[in-house]
């Protein structure tokens, strides 16, 4: 079994959002599953408080950011297919800066989604989800955190991944089996 890792945009929880990315952030394919041919250096990135005060532990945004104690539990868990590169939160309405946040690039990415039992319509001549999807255990290895080809473009944890994490309270964190995914 196997779940989507989210940030949890479904319950109103006052978190802060991250809104936007810098010129060399927004250069970059981040949910490729491909190693960057280019170094990336600090950035600055903008949170907006207007909705909120709570920082969660993983802004699952075009450039996703994790926190520093996620990613450390994560590499704790044996996940090592994950560059990360160190950003300043800098809050827009407050003018304050956050540190321990970094950008993360998932290395990996499979073709493991099983058409047959997945829920899905062809756009534009690929497949686009619009319910469950069901991943091939064969297809994903030993891989326990990856990106998929087609689909949501969420990053993907094994079970063993995410009952460790549910252990936890993490902020903003949502774990959705993909078998649950419902279109959004």
């Amino acid at each position: 079994m196997f779940y989507f890792l989210r940030q949890n945009f479904f319950e109103h929880q006052n978190r802060v959002q991250l809104v936007g990315h810098t010129a060399d952030t927004g250069a970059l394919s981040w949910i490729d599953g491909h190693k960057f041919s280019v170094s990336l250096k600090p950035q600055t990135l903008m949170i907006d408080s207007k909705n909120g005060n709570n920082l969660p532990d993983f802004f699952d945004s075009t450039v996703p950011v994790m926190s520093n104690c996620l990613i450390a539990f994560l590499v704790n868990l044996g996940i090592d297919n994950m560059d990360t590169y160190l950003v300043l939160l800098h809050n827009n309405v407050t003018g304050e800066d956050v540190l321990g946040y970094s950008a993360i690039n998932v290395i990996g990415c499979i073709d493991a989604i099983k058409l047959e039992g997945s829920q899905y319509r062809f756009r534009f001549g690929k497949p686009y989800f619009t319910g469950t999807i069901v991943i091939d255990e064969q297809k994903t290895g030993n891989l326990s955190f990856f990106r998929t080809l087609y689909g949501a473009g969420f990053i993907v944890i094994s079970k063993n991944i995410a009952d460790v994490l549910q252990k936890e309270s993490w902020s903003g964190l949502l774990l959705q089996p993909t078998g649950n995914y419902e279109g959004v």
